[in-house]
């Protein structure tokens, strides 16, 4: 155990004599940024070194009979889990509960047929939006996601499939275009102006809460950058060294940072509500928020990039180059010791498979429901699987006979408009734009925290579904600045999907309240049942809701395997052939 000298608190995480030794942080930049050599070797030898009692695991036995891995969870951490396994040469089996492969990476199709009867370029093939998962900054700590190197997803699919449609075609993502909309406090502007509280007609004389002055003439993005410029820096100098820096605000609240900033109650309000969802300024803590905007921050807007076809292509392409199918229609209802150092994973409270390891990617809330009590978990892995957050979030796909966004008074392509309205904010599509007559699909809201809670509530109810499907063209029809008889004329189909409501993701992605980063996600970083099950998924990373996340907490997860095996040789070519990940997200910070 060590002290966390920021905040008093014991973490539940061993202090190594590398860690203990390190009194002056590596100071390169982040990965992708430096010479590849020494950051290398160093990882390699800190991972070495850490390994002979890697996660307290001093006690463990090597596996005795065959070495095969169970991969709970055919997400992005289970998928990548099974290339990297394959890539050494063990065995594995992956075990997903629904007949859809991808778990929060998910592409819906308005006409699946007239879709696979397809190709780039045609109309049909463009008749699609991204339920989960939609787009990546461009940024090196994306890398091991959509960058260069031969070894990225991108690039390794794209090299070891064999058919040309089997490879993941990479597009301009347009995060943000003029033209688009912003409607608050029922007043209209375009996305190119300021949404300043004085634009939008909330000052004190107006029957507001801001007054007159500075703030009031302000973008609140601005504001908030400003507001947080330090931290921000520190992750762009050393994303290791920042991220450990951030564990000194851990246990702030956003709005208690903001406070403690000298922010009134009123503008706190007004930048949450421009910048992000309701309520999350209050469920947020600083260091989820800082690690968002490093992301938004870090990235040009014209290195944004999508998957065209859609991020299941992705998955798709992912599965493709592996040996061993998933096995779909598997609810994973228990972990319990098994014969020897083993563990048997049931299936269907009857059907039971043997593995000497089990990487368990599923969202937490999924695990939670599984009986691990025969594994006795420790108490804070315990409380860690029970509080650590996750945010809901939403949307409304439409298809409309047209592009119509794309013909109006002032045309654009691309882009999100954003409100106050119930609905938040639109996402128009960044693929077909040089396909003529491309459908007409769109995100037509696009909701987090209590506005998905809020609207999420009539998606699932057969009889609320015309209701909501109404309420949404109506309030989109406001928000584009076009008559709702016009929308209804157009609209064709509508898609919901609320992330909370499904028993494969019981929320959207984690987004940690205060404390938990430092207090919980390291119990979770190492592994339980004498080294044999680890814990993976986006969650348990510094990359909440995104793909990284995800892939890098395979990485840790297959590292621990090869560790607890005492196969130095295999975490030598794990490292020479994958590269390192952040020190962060191998659970080295304090």
């Amino acid at each position: 155990m060590r002290l966390n000298l920021a905040t008093g608190l014991l973490l539940t995480v061993p202090l190594t004599a590398v860690q203990a030794s390190r009194s002056v942080p590596r100071q390169v930049p982040p990965s992708g940024l430096e010479a590849v050599g020494s950051t290398q070797d160093f990882f390699l030898r800190t991972l070495l070194t850490e390994s002979a009692d890697y996660g307290n695991l001093t006690s463990c036995r090597n596996s005795t009979g065959p070495f095969k891995v169970g991969i709970v969870g055919a997400g992005a951490a289970g998928l990548y889990s099974a290339i990297l396994l394959q890539s050494l040469g063990i065995d594995y089996e992956i075990l997903e509960l629904t007949e859809r492969i991808g778990g929060r990476i998910y592409t819906y199709r308005f006409d699946e047929t007239a879709w696979n009867n397809s190709k780039p370029g045609e109309p049909d093939y463009y008749n699609y939006y991204d339920v989960g998962a939609m787009r990546f900054p461009g940024m090196p700590w994306m890398d091991r996601v959509i960058g260069t190197q031969n070894t990225s997803i991108v690039s390794y699919v794209n090299s070891h499939v064999t058919e040309e449609a089997d490879k993941i075609r990479m597009i301009p993502y347009i995060f943000q275009a003029n033209n688009t909309f912003r409607l608050f406090n029922d007043k209209l502007i375009l996305n190119q102006e300021t949404p300043s509280a004085q634009n939008f007609g909330v000052l004190t004389s107006e029957g507001g809460d801001i007054p007159a002055g500075t703030f009031s003439t302000l973008s609140p993005g601005q504001v908030f950058d400003e507001a947080i410029s330090d931290l921000i820096a520190a992750l762009e100098a050393d994303f290791d060294t920042g991220f450990n820096k951030l564990m000194e605000y851990d246990q702030l609240s956003v709005r208690q940072y903001l406070l403690n900033r000298n922010f009134t109650g009123p503008e706190i309000e007004w930048i949450e509500t421009i910048n992000d969802a309701t309520g999350h300024y209050d469920d947020m803590s600083l260091s989820q928020a800082a690690l968002e905007q490093w992301i938004f921050d870090s990235a040009p807007l014209s290195s944004w990039q999508a998957v065209d076809g859609g991020m299941d292509r992705m998955t798709y392409g992912m599965t493709k180059i592996l040996k061993n199918s998933v096995i779909t229609s598997k609810r994973v209802t228990a972990i319990r010791p098994g014969a020897g150092t083993s563990l048997d994973v049931v299936i269907n409270g009857t059907e039971v498979r043997n593995y000497a390891h089990v990487i368990n990617t599923v969202p937490l809330g999924v695990m939670q429901m599984m009986d691990l009590t025969e594994l006795k978990l420790d108490y804070t892995k315990r409380l860690a699987i029970r509080k650590l957050s996750y945010d809901p979030a939403g949307k409304i796909g439409m298809t409309f006979k047209s592009r119509w966004w794309e013909s109006l008074t002032l045309p654009f392509v691309g882009g999100q408009s954003f409100s106050d309205l119930p609905i938040r904010r639109c996402v128009y599509p960044s693929y077909g734009l040089n396909t003529t007559d491309a459908a007409g699909a769109m995100i037509a809201s696009y909701t987090w925290g209590q506005d998905s809670s809020r609207l999420g509530a009539y998606y699932e109810a057969p009889e609320s579904r015309a209701h909501i499907i109404n309420a949404t063209l109506r309030e989109l029809a406001r928000m584009n600045n076009v008559t709702e008889d016009f929308l209804n004329e157009q609209f064709v189909e509508a898609h919901l999907y609320n992330w909370y409501a499904h028993e494969a993701s019981i929320g959207a992605f984690a987004l940690f309240s205060p404390g938990q980063f430092s207090t919980l996600m390291p119990a979770l970083l190492q592994p339980a049942a004498d080294g044999k099950l680890h814990f993976a998924g986006e969650a348990l990373s510094s990359g909440h809701a995104w793909i990284i996340g995800a892939l890098n907490s395979a990485y840790r997860s297959v590292a621990e395997v090869l560790a607890v095996e005492s196969r130095s040789d295999l975490l030598t070519q794990l490292v020479q052939t994958w590269g390192e990940i952040d020190e962060v997200d191998m659970g080295w910070y304090s």
